[in-house]
């Protein structure tokens, strides 16, 4: 066992020069996981006053202004019949919601990556910001439908007039956002960089190993069967400590 563990200690002295070969995985995955998008910035602009009246739909009458609805933008996000809708919308067919990941996913996407912005005069916008590009257009589509269908129901519960019609003033808009450095990203990254530096130190005694030739003086009078008279040291390093 003791001659396995120096054999392997000085196998790991002849090919110490590898070891460097274990910082390459690491930068890899950091050069990956920095090209690959980790945040998407979607945004749909509506053009609607900030008067404009808007259905509540925790109410059969009830309606507030839009400046009202963008200062609790809890109280629109995350309502309950409009996450319904929007699962139903996602998933056609499914069973009891309650019971579904999703929709438990759905209301945290909510809770946590949408808002409202004002952009304009009589301009605002809604907006995803968050890891996943699928479920960010589907939400950013559906409320924007639904902010606008709501107000339209806010004009026949206040009775207003001369307001313009609320609409959409271009197509759904998509930023990437790629960030070399992130918190979550350090449990993987030490992973990674243990198992590159086992994986070198295996292959320096996987070599050593294969290698067939002599290790010392009493393994070859144990192998030959005849002792041994002398030997010739290693020069270079005679060479090397006389310089020292």
């Amino acid at each position: 066992m003791l001659f396995n563990l120096k054999r392997y200690y000085y196998g790991f002295l002849k090919y110490r020069s590898w070891i460097w070969l274990f910082v390459f995985p690491p930068i890899i995955y950091l050069v990956a996981t920095a090209l690959t998008p980790s945040q998407f910035v979607i945004s749909q602009d509506i053009k609607i006053s900030s008067g404009f009246p808007v259905a509540l739909m925790s109410s059969p009458t009830e309606y507030g202004t839009i400046q009202e609805i963008m200062s609790h933008p809890e109280d629109f996000f995350q309502n309950t019949f409009a996450l319904r809708a929007l699962y139903n919308q996602m998933n056609s067919g499914v069973g009891d919601y309650r019971t579904d990941p999703l929709f438990r996913s759905l209301a945290s996407s909510a809770k946590q990556h949408m808002s409202f912005k004002q952009i304009g005069k009589d301009e605002i916008q809604i907006s995803y910001q968050g890891p996943d590009l699928g479920i960010g257009n589907s939400m950013v589509g559906f409320y924007s439908v639904r902010l606008i269908q709501n107000a339209m129901i806010g004009i026949k519960r206040s009775k207003a007039k001369n307001f313009q019609e609320p609409s959409l003033t271009e197509e759904i808009k998509t930023e990437e956002k790629r960030i070399l450095w992130q918190a979550e990203r350090f449990w993987p990254l030490f992973i990674i960089t243990i198992l590159s530096l086992l994986v070198v130190l295996i292959l320096c005694g996987v070599f050593e190993y294969k290698d067939s030739s002599f290790k010392s003086e009493r393994q070859m009078a144990r192998y030959l069967n005849l002792p041994i008279l002398g030997s010739i040291p290693d020069l270079n390093r005679v060479y090397s400590a006389m310089e020292k």
